[in-house]
């Protein structure tokens, strides 16, 4: 029996949070959000069209209650944005039982995996994108480092990353 009660997704974009997540869900017979699109059907408006009305802050303001309206849920893959780790009150919201999984992917895999979709992204429209893939990575390195497990995916498949992870939920100590 696991201990793991939540799984949290973190990366950045292009990791592959919201392609391995339901494959874990699924494995485990546990719920799969894709918290952006929870987002995006509580606000009745896209994340770009949020981004536009209410800038960044507006946008992590909705983060934040998303993230609540989760705590302490059992059996949850939870598949946030790529910042949703910046705050800490986010993780802390999830309570005990609740193990992050950092998907490792080099910016330049992950902009190939978002092709043409990284222009609707607010943080990476406009932009070369593997070069701000880049500034997210440096950026973000330090937090998606305090992650309870890492895997690279970089060569893996969904469907392997999403073994790994499921096996590591089943040993219950993540070893």
């Amino acid at each position: 029996m696991s201990a793991w009660q939540r799984i949290v997704l973190v990366g950045l974009p292009g990791a592959g949070k919201s392609t391995v997540g339901p494959l874990v869900a699924r494995s485990l017979d546990w719920s799969f959000v894709d918290l952006d699109q929870e987002i995006e059907r509580t606000a009745g408006r896209t994340v770009p069209e949020i981004f536009a009305a209410e800038g960044e802050a507006g946008f992590r303001r909705r983060e934040r209650e998303a993230t609540l309206a989760m705590a302490e849920r059992p059996g949850l893959v939870l598949a946030p944005g790529g910042g949703w780790l910046l705050d800490p009150s986010n993780l802390r919201a999830l309570g005990e039982g609740t193990e992050v999984v950092h998907l490792r992917v080099s910016p330049a895999i992950a902009a190939a995996r978002l092709g043409p979709e990284a222009a609707r992204r607010p943080l990476l429209a406009g932009s070369n994108t593997v070069q701000r893939l880049e500034e997210l990575w440096r950026a973000r390195e330090s937090v998606y480092l305090q992650a309870n497990h890492t895997l690279s995916v970089d060569l893996l498949s969904p469907e392997a990353a999403a073994s790994y992870i499921v096996a590591l939920a089943s040993s219950g100590t993540g070893y």
